[in-house]
């Protein structure tokens, strides 16, 4: 057996204080973020380990590489000190004017890295998940073993596994990692060292579970049984948050979510309900105030008084003698969705604010108004139809070969009634390939569309004929092209995803295009409601 972990030496002694488990994403200008990666990138500008670009951006999408990770992953380990003493030209690629020069040499010094074969340190090569494993671990001085027969870094993986550090996710381990996922494992790495892991793991779920922990002496266990109602788990309520859906025609989806805290120490009894679309709603026919586990609490409707109908309420006996406790509560709005024959595709509805006058038990006086706090209100677009599922139709690895016209990516599309119109393939991974002639079709038909390439990394494939892209049920897409292996191509590979699912464009956010337009006959979409990556291609080697 091999021993992986490094002792880091003598350690400054530096006071441990508790951690800040506060939403700091706002500071960013391309807030909002997922919820865990919201609760990495705000721990760790809690602790002053990162910051945002010039423009004021954090980018959670973007990879960062070796020299700045290691500096993230250096400043956000309490028990050291970086400073102009450790400068030095460690590496024969480190110069000792450059920015990250010391954090390389001292972490050399310390036995956190060792550099590569040939000597270099490569800070300006992307920094994949198997390497943060083991540079965080080796930091905070996990011991890690592993065998001759397996990966170098089999070791640091169950030692991250072991400390429940290692990310959430199913993660290929030479993946490139990005900034969102960065702050989500050093976030976990310090938070494990501080003994509040259990603290930051509800921080990603919601910060409504922090919040209702901190008001309660309670355990975390027992929150998972009273937190925000003695009827329904933290697990139920946390997962209970609004995100952007196409509302489909006929069907009921939640579009709004806040959390209601009592002023006191009592439980309230809800009185009237209040809320306010951005712009009047066309499509929706009735709208509840529901609870986590989907139970309608009262029916609203529309206010007279309001000439813009943009205001919806429910008053008097029609809300009935609902209860929140006294830890609080999360409250949704529940839609639905007119039918075809009176609704129409492609409107956009928003929440603007929603609260609640409620009073204490026993009275009908001595009421007050809750405002929706932790508030979700994203906006959603009407469809006919749309697209559920993507996925790789393709073996994961694909033995690389050299060709005219190869099949270089395949994709399974699902969505009945939906018909794609543009494609954007990210070029993931290209070494020692050189590649040409991309041409896009469908597994149906032999018709082909020409695709065009942008920056040397994507491939986009406009304007594509119903014969192509139509989905009936589903539909598989596929990429051909010619591929050919560079003169004395070392460790050649390729990879062609589909990554971004871009979001809604709204009067107060200007969205993001997505990699993947399509139509329901009706209305013309440039997002999809799915996570990035939307699906990984196979890996050539």
């Amino acid at each position: 057996m091999k021993k992986a972990a490094i002792i880091i030496g003598i350690l400054l002694p530096i006071s441990v204080f508790a951690l800040e488990f506060r939403d700091r994403s706002l500071l960013y200008t391309d807030a909002p973020f997922l919820p865990a990666e919201k609760a990495g990138i705000s721990l760790l500008t809690s602790i002053d380990a990162v910051s945002g670009y010039p423009d004021g951006a954090f980018r959670p999408n973007r990879s960062l590489n070796r020299a700045e990770f290691l500096k993230i992953a250096l400043v956000s380990y309490p028990k050291v000190r970086v400073s102009s003493s450790d400068t030095d030209a460690c590496f024969p690629d480190v110069r000792r004017e450059d920015w990250f020069s010391p954090y390389v040499c001292l972490a050399k010094k310390r036995g956190i890295i060792k550099g590569y074969p040939d000597g270099e340190f490569k800070p300006g090569r992307s920094v994949n998940y198997a390497e943060t494993l083991k540079i965080l671990s080796e930091l905070y001085d996990y011991v890690a073993y592993s065998t001759p027969e397996e990966e170098w870094y089999a070791g640091y993986v169950r030692a991250a596994n072991f400390h429940k550090t290692a990310l959430p996710i199913a993660l290929k381990y030479d993946r490139a990692i990005t900034r969102g996922q960065m702050a989500r494992l050093a976030a976990a790495f310090r938070a494990k060292d501080e003994g509040q892991l259990e603290t930051y793991r509800l921080a990603e779920r919601s910060y409504d579970l922090v919040i209702a922990q901190e008001r309660s002496s309670s355990s975390v266990s027992s929150i998972a049984s009273t937190s925000f109602s003695s009827s329904s788990s933290s697990s139920s309520s946390s997962s209970f948050k609004a995100q952007s859906h196409f509302l489909v025609l006929g069907q009921s989806e939640t579009i709004a979510t806040g959390f209601f805290q009592p002023r006191s120490s009592d439980s309230a009894v809800i009185r009237n309900v209040t809320m306010q679309f951005r712009r009047e709603p066309k499509n929706i026919d009735k709208l509840y105030l529901v609870d986590s586990d989907g139970d309608e609490i009262a029916e609203l409707t529309k206010d007279t008084v309001d000439v813009n109908e943009l205001t919806w309420k429910a008053q008097g006996v029609s809300v009935g003698n609902y209860i929140i406790s006294s830890h609080g509560k999360v409250l949704g709005l529940k839609a639905r969705i007119k039918d075809e024959s009176r609704g129409y595709s492609e409107e956009l509805i928003q929440v603007k604010s929603m609260s609640l006058d409620v009073s204490p038990i026993g009275t009908t006086t001595n009421s007050y108004q809750l405002i929706a706090t932790n508030a979700a209100f994203p906006a959603h677009q009407t469809a006919y139809a749309v697209i559920r599922d993507v996925r790789n139709n393709r073996p994961p690895i694909i033995d690389i070969q050299e060709g005219d016209t190869m099949l270089l990516a395949e994709y399974a599309i699902e969505g009945a009634g939906t018909r794609v119109t543009q494609l954007t393939f990210t070029l993931t991974t290209q070494r020692g390939v050189t590649l040409g002639d991309f041409r896009m079709g469908a597994f149906h038909t032999t018709n082909t569309v020409g695709c065009s390439v942008e920056q040397n990394l994507y491939i986009n494939c406009s304007s594509i004929p119903a014969s192509i892209g139509a989905i009936e049920d589903s539909v598989i897409v596929q990429l051909w092209g010619s591929l050919e292996l560079n003169e004395n191509a070392f460790n050649p590979e390729l990879q062609i995803d589909l990554l971004r699912p871009g979001k809604v464009s709204t009067s107060v956010q200007p969205g993001e295009l997505g990699h993947i337009l399509w139509t329901d006959s009706s209305g013309e979409f440039k997002w999809v409601e799915m996570e990035e990556p939307i699906a990984e291609g196979s890996v050539w080697k």
